[in-house]
């Protein structure tokens, strides 16, 4: 895996690569978060946005997988919920339905107002899951 994560950023001049420890949350938030070496989850956007272009959608999804995480970690007051919205348009591309209804789901289970982009998106992804 460490292997994977070095070939993926270090042909972009990108000084982040993955290593072997895993994510490790405390109870208020992130100790120590060593799978990829971004100071903040906000930093891999760029990354996430250029593996959507390439169509690296499960190296896509490993990372957003990962700022969820951290977001969730940190226990703010209102998630971000780009991430979610961005693994949603992942999966859907990858015709996973299921995963993009649970993956909105969690989002919106997880925040106080949920904006009404997602529900509509949820709702679809409901209607192409099959699950009306």
């Amino acid at each position: 895996m460490r292997k994977f994560f070095s070939r993926l950023f270090s042909s972009s001049n990108n000084s982040k690569t993955a290593s072997a420890s895993p994510n490790q949350r405390g109870e208020n938030g992130p100790d120590q978060i060593d799978e990829y070496h971004y100071d903040h989850y906000t930093n891999a956007v760029e990354d996430i946005k250029q593996l959507k272009r390439e169509k690296r959608h499960d190296e896509a999804e490993d990372l957003l997988l990962w700022c969820i995480d951290f977001a969730e970690a940190e226990d703010q007051v209102g998630l971000p919920r780009w991430y979610y919205k961005h693994l949603g348009i992942v999966y859907r591309k990858e015709n996973r339905y299921e995963d993009e209804v649970e993956i909105l789901e969690r989002y919106v289970e997880n925040t106080t107002s949920p904006r009404q982009e997602i529900l509509d998106r949820l709702e679809r992804a409901r209607e192409l899951a099959g699950d009306d």
